[in-house]
Parts: structure tokens; C-alpha cells; sequence
């Protein structure tokens, strides 16, 4: 290695057997250059069984970089591990999977990095912890399972994580929320459609099989660890087998399917048909998850006696349960990082190695705009290709403003893409949320059932004038009650339960996203604006321009700020 050469690391996620969330992260010493899922560029959502052959493509693109300067290839799952505990051995070499990683067909170079492993859930709490800022923190890691784990309490000191406890694989809160959604009738990664669904229940109650204790909780009538892990590489399956047996003896529901035409697709759906007893059993397995968070939480912070929190895995996308901790004091500061599902641990594995070789102390992170951009030019070339008519403003925020004054909804594509499941400002569809219909007309562009919520994006200075007992909140990912008087100013993004899952805006983070919102506050008197991911039928997030322009001209979205280029369809 040549001296003063700057370390170079990438981090991944996905792997072709029982993989899912494939993503990349690019490190140039402590500075993260790129992040991106496998999802955006192959257009299957949640990369199901890959490995993030493209993503990695962008990243050493962006970073201008090529095989030959990667010093290290770390992934954030520790797969000879998860291998030998199940069937023995590992039966792959660091060659084999780095030259899948690296095809042939891509890229030449004279040598490989050095490839290493993190255990899944050291690289979970290293995403959320060595990007909060916090130079303490107590750390919560929850999701569907690691190698040998459904969740790690951890603390956080100076850089360094100390492992505290382990959950076990059978007492697994995400497969928990996945077995609901398949009882329900939904997939399972519809763990966002199910908390939606829960604001509508009435009368939900804690399951009586959960039972909370000193060192944490535990599922009684489910076998231990030992008897579930043997030969698949996950214990999903199983344990989701084992709340289905539960629900069914518990919980006996009926769910109807109705048809109906879908023409884009040409081809007939079919929807759910939720009653009562559903949302009153969607709300029992929201009940059931706070509970268990807020008694981890508070018995993680009994042992560490460190009052900021940070979440990570699957677990930490459940913004009600995130808002409760903040508006019932539970903690004194909250981070959650915006890829908190398994695609973070690619940034999580890049962290981790850094620290281990330098001992990083990143700041807190502010944005997570890490993905593709595409500049004026290269917009132009795709609207004359297509010979779109557009018109060009160096202010395109505030034709964006007035039409949504107007009750128009617009797409909106600008600078590099954010990660995570959120849409954050650059790739988002956007609409009045004064306007109550806009609810059910964005809910029906994306092909969404209506009793979804949609979230608001708040300029940063009025937040604590709509949400009560909220904080800074860049990342979508609170909810908390909006307040009585203002419920009806923006109706068309509180839910049913008179909350919303709100974003904050800061000029410094998003300068065209903020005057967009800010200039909507001046011909309306809101400062608030309807925020939803740029996307419809289940697609991923849109990355690209073409991807853009097809989503709009075959939605019924009104018009399109692509760049500073205007698109209508009048």
C-alpha cells in the first residue's frame, strides 16, 4: 500500500440464498461517498436472493474509483457463521464471492480486495451508533434475526460497542410483525401496511404469550433456539409458523378478497377487504410490539445509564413506536438511521472496519442523498429524445409551489437519490395536504388502499406548532399526534388515530426541497406539504429520469419537476 494512501472500504448486503435488501456503501476513510439498494437499478423490489452486483457498479462510479483501490470488502452479515451453525460449513471461498461481486464483464483489474465478515447485528448497531453523533448511546438492534439473534442491546462509549444481552431467534419481534401480515393476508414486508392499519383499531390488546421481565421478555408455548436452528439459513419460516398457530387459537379472523381491473396492468387484482375485528387485531399487534420496545428500552438504559437511544434493524421503521419512546420520555434523544432495515448494514459493515483500522468518530448524519444524480444536460437529452415539451426555470420550486396551491399533485425528481425506505425531497410525489381528497387521489396514483396515511414534510421552524412533543425528526421516521387545532388545516395527512408521520425540513439539508415548501407557505398560509415516495404498483423508489417520465405519463400525477425542467400534460 502505498503512503498516505486514503483506506478504502466497501460495504455490502445481499446474498443469492435467502437474501434480501441488497445494497452498497463506499467509504473513503471516515466519509461515506455513496450508498445505494440493489432495488433501483434492477427494478425488483426488496432484491430479493441478490447480491448487489449494480449498486456496487454506481458506488466505485461515483467515488470514481475501480477494483484495484478497494483495500477492504466487508459484509454486514457474518455468512461462514450463519452457514457452519446450520449446515456445517461454508462452501464458498473469498474468491469465489468476490468474483461474483466484481464480474469479469465489468471490470478489469490486477488484484481483489481482502474480504471480511461482520456479524449482522454488530453491523446493524454500528450503522445507527457510529452515524447519530452520539458519543454515548445506549443501542437497540431489532429486527427478523442475525446469525444467532432477533435482537442485541448494546452500548455505545467512545467508539467502542459492548454487547449486553441477546434476544433469541424464537422470540423475534419482526418475525412476529410478519407472521400478522400473513395472517392477514398481506406479504410478508407489508410490516408499514399493518401499522397503518392498526391507527384504525379500536379495542387492541398486548398478546397474552408475551411476558416482560428483568432481562428483557420472552414468548411462552415457543420452542427454544436449539430446536429450530438446523439446515435453513433462516429461522423465518418457523417462527412465523408458530405465531400463525397462535393467532389461529387466539385470534380467529376470516379474510375477503375482492377483484377488481387494474388497467395499466391490464389484468385483474385482488384486494383485502379489512372489518373491524382486523384493525382491532392489527392494533393488538402494535400494542404488543410498543410494549416490548419501551421495556427493552427502559431496561437497556437501567443497565447503561445512557438516556440517548439509537434503534437499528427492521424494528426501527416502526414510527409509532419511535414517537411513544419521545412523547412518553422514555428517552432524551432519539436516532434511527433512515436505512434502518437490512440494506443499512452495507453502511454498517463500512463503519465498523473503519473504526476497527482508525478508529473513526464520525459526525451525526444529516442527509442520506447518497444515490444517482443526473445533471440539466443529461435531463435535456432525455426530454428531446423523447421530444417531451418542457419548460425551464431556475426557480422550478415555485411553479412546484403554485400548483400545488392549485390542488395539482406533482413528481418531483431532484439531485442525488436518498436511501432508505422514505421518500426524503428527491424523488417524491408531492400534494396539498390542506386538500382532504389529495388523501384518497395519492393513495390511488400508487395503487395504495385508502385507509393508508400519507406523511407530511415540515419546514423545521413550525414543527412544534403541528406535532406534539416532537423533535427533529429528517428521516420520516416518528409519529406523533398533530395538534388539535391544526388537525384540520392539513387533514389530508392525519391519520385516523390524529397522528402523522412527519419529516422536517432544514434549508441546510435540502436548500431546493425547503424553498419549494417555503414557498408554499407564503401562497397558502401552511407550511406543511404531502410527501410520498416517488413510485407506483409496488415499484421501487424511481432512479432515473426515463423512470420518472414513464411513472408520470402513466399515473395521474399533474405535472413533473424534473431538474429545472416543467413538464404538464395539458
Amino acid at each position: 500500500m502505498k503512503k498516505n494512501k486514503k483506506t478504502i472500504i466497501l460495504g455490502l448486503n445481499g446474498w443469492p440464498e435467502r437474501g434480501h435488501d441488497a445494497s452498497a456503501c463506499i467509504m473513503v476513510e471516515n466519509k461515506i461517498i455513496a450508498f445505494a439498494e440493489e432495488e433501483r437499478f434492477t427494478r425488483k423490489r426488496y432484491s430479493y436472493d441478490s447480491l448487489p452486483v449494480l449498486a456496487t457498479a454506481y458506488c466505485l462510479q461515483e467515488a470514481s474509483l475501480s477494483v484495484d483501490d478497494i483495500d477492504y470488502v466487508v459484509y454486514g452479515w457474518n455468512l461462514p457463521k450463519t452457514y457452519k451453525m446450520r449446515r456445517g460449513r461454508f462452501p464458498f471461498t473469498d474468491l469465489q464471492i468476490l468474483e461474483l461481486i466484481f464480474p469479469k464483464s465489468l471490470y478489469k483489474y490486477k488484484k481483489l480486495p481482502k474480504l471480511e465478515f461482520v456479524d449482522h447485528h454488530l453491523a446493524h448497531a454500528s450503522s445507527s451508533y457510529r452515524t447519530s453523533g452520539f458519543g454515548e448511546a445506549s443501542i437497540l438492534v431489532l429486527d427478523g434475526q442475525g446469525e444467532d439473534a432477533s435482537g442485541t442491546l448494546a452500548y455505545g462509549k467512545d467508539g467502542e460497542i459492548k454487547i449486553i444481552g441477546k434476544i433469541p431467534i424464537s422470540y423475534s419481534l419482526g418475525y412476529m410483525m410478519e407472521g400478522a401480515c400473513k395472517y392477514l393476508g398481506l406479504r410478508t414486508s407489508d410490516a408499514g401496511k399493518l401499522m397503518g392499519l392498526a391507527g384504525h383499531g379500536k379495542n387492541g390488546k398486548v398478546f397474552n404469550n408475551i411476558v416482560l421481565n428483568k432481562s428483557g421478555y420472552l414468548i411462552t408455548g415457543f420452542p427454544e433456539d436449539k430446536a429450530i436452528i438446523k439446515d435453513s439459513l433462516d429461522e423465518q419460516e418457523k417462527v412465523i409458523k408458530f405465531w400463525r398457530n397462535y393467532f389461529l387459537s387466539r385470534h380467529p379472523l376470516n379474510v375477503k378478497k375482492m377483484s377488481s381491473f387494474d388497467p395499466l396492468k391490464g389484468n385483474f387484482i385482488n384486494k383485502l377487504s379489512f372489518d373491524q375485528a382486523h384493525r382491532d387485531f392489527a392494533l393488538s399487534v402494535q400494542k404488543s410490539l410498543e410494549e416490548v420496545v419501551i421495556h427493552l428500552a427502559k431496561t437497556l438504559i437501567g443497565k447503561t445509564g445512557c438516556r440517548n437511544l439509537v434503534i437499528a434493524g427492521g424494528i426501527g421503521l416502526n414510527c409509532t413506536t419511535n414517537g411513544r419512546l419521545i412523547s412518553e420520555n422514555v428517552v432524551d434523544d432519539l436516532y434511527v438511521l433512515p436505512a434502518t432495515n437490512d440494506a443499512g448494514v452495507s453502511i454498517g459493515a463500512a463503519l465498523e472496519k473503519a473504526h476497527q483500522i482508525g478508529g473513526n468518530n464520525p459526525k451525526r448524519m444529516e442527509h442520506v442523498y447518497l444515490g444517482p444524480q443526473y445533471s440539466n444536460l443529461q435531463i435535456k437529452k432525455v426530454l428531446n429524445g423523447l421530444k417531451i415539451p418542457y419548460k425551464r426555470s431556475k426557480e422550478i420550486y415555485k411553479l412546484a409551489a403554485q400548483s400545488l396551491a392549485k390542488g395539482e399533485i406533482v413528481g418531483w425528481f431532484q439531485g442525488r437519490m436518498e436511501g432508505g425506505p422514505r421518500a426524503l425531497g428527491n424523488r417524491s410525489i408531492l400534494a396539498n395536504p390542506k386538500i382532504k381528497r389529495m388523501h384518497d387521489a395519492v393513495n390511488g396514483i400508487k395503487s395504495r388502499e385508502s385507509w393508508r396515511p400519507l406523511a407530511p414534510a415540515v419546514l423545521e421552524e413550525f414543527r412544534k406548532d403541528y406535532f406534539e412533543k416532537s423533535i427533529y425528526s429528517p428521516f420520516m421516521l416518528q409519529n406523533h399526534k398533530v395538534v388539535k387545532e391544526k388537525a384540520k388545516e392539513i387533514p389530508a395527512v392525519v391519520h385516523a388515530n390524529l397522528t402523522s408521520r412527519y419529516q422536517s425540513v432544514k434549508e441546510k439539508t435540502n436548500k431546493k426541497y425547503y424553498l419549494l415548501i417555503k414557498e408554499f407557505y407564503k401562497l397558502t398560509g401552511t407550511p406543511v406539504i404531502l410527501n410520498t415516495s416517488f413510485n407506483i404498483g409496488g415499484d421501487p423508489l424511481v432512479c432515473t429520469p426515463e423512470q420518472a417520465i414513464k411513472t408520470f405519463y402513466s399515473s395521474a400525477i399533474d405535472c413533473l419537476a424534473i431538474g429545472d425542467y416543467w413538464i404538464t400534460k395539458k
